[in-house]
């Protein structure tokens, strides 16, 4: 197998984004897309460091300048996981951005937000599958795997762009 990496330069340092063809399979702030090689379909196949991927490319630039945060929403994704798993990421891509939801919400009730808190724990493409737009009940932030200050960042800048309110509490 063989994939295509673009690397984009963020607010928070960079940001890498791995295809299959134009599709999505894996993600993460980093610059190197080695370092995203366990979130592949096939974490052996060979990784093109490209300047840029296109579609994938004009849309983490237009996102990140904040002209149009929804690009992400739209490009095409393949995650690999139980039926279960791939339901809540479906879940996740229909959050839209600049609202949140809680993880509760997320898995369907109280009883299953541990579920959805592992599925964004191990969410291949964070960003693109907006994980960072899931919060705990009280509407603190929780937890984030590049940290809360990302995690506050990535809301407030989404929120601003849809000129809406955060609606997320500062705390956790």
């Amino acid at each position: 197998m063989t994939y295509d990496a673009v690397t984009v330069p963020t607010p928070f340092g960079a940001f890498t984004a791995i295809a299959e063809g134009g599709t999505v399979v894996g993600s993460g702030f980093t610059a190197g897309a080695d370092e995203l090689r366990d979130r592949l379909p096939d974490p052996r196949g060979e990784i093109h460091v490209r300047a840029e991927l296109g579609e994938i490319s004009s849309a983490l630039d237009v996102y990140f300048t904040g002209v149009d945060v929804t690009a992400l929403d739209r490009l095409p994704v393949r995650m690999e996981g139980s039926p279960a798993m791939r339901r809540l990421w479906e879940e996740l891509r229909r959050i839209p951005a600049g609202e949140v939801r809680s993880y509760a919400q997320l898995g369907g009730d109280r009883r299953h937000a541990r579920a959805a808190g592992s599925a964004c724990a191990r969410n291949p493409v964070p960003l693109i599958v907006p994980c960072h737009r899931v919060v705990r009940t009280d509407g603190s932030l929780g937890g984030f795997g590049w940290g809360l200050p990302l995690k506050r960042w990535l809301l407030d800048h989404e929120a601003a762009a849809m000129g809406r309110r955060r609606e997320v509490t500062e705390a956790g």
